[in-house]
């Protein structure tokens, strides 16, 4: 996937990190999985319908997630709240990566499961 279409499905919709017209090098690594299951056809995103956040979904799925996504993702160790132990982590607003939302989302919707999430690994 290119770096626009990145932007395009997972980083602007769904990413409170994502800052139009800055450049950025790294990927999270929920979008990573994200844009490898699109290239292995497991998600199709020309029709993938946009989603409405749910932070509920998030907290239900992180325990899941966290070990596939966030356990390898070169942000977790001094950019990322959402999986922090300190007590930011409990303060509104805090979101995880866009990825790990969109990735939420797909399994909520029974767009993914877990093998189909683990071929993206």
């Amino acid at each position: 996937m290119a770096k626009k279409d990145f932007k395009d499905y997972v980083c602007r919709h769904y990413c409170i990190f994502f800052k139009e017209g800055q450049k950025e090098e790294m990927a999270c690594r929920g979008a990573e999985v994200v844009e490898k299951l699109v290239l292995l056809g497991q998600i199709d995103m020309n029709g993938l319908p946009h989603f409405d956040k749910n932070c509920l979904l998030w907290q239900k799925y992180a325990k899941i997630l966290a070990g596939y996504i966030c356990a390898t993702c070169p942000f977790r160790a001094e950019d990322c709240d959402f999986m922090s132990e300190e007590p930011a982590r409990s303060e509104a607003g805090i979101e995880p990566c866009g990825g790990f939302i969109l990735l939420t989302l797909l399994m909520e919707n029974g767009l993914i499961d877990m093998p189909g999430l683990e071929k993206g690994l």
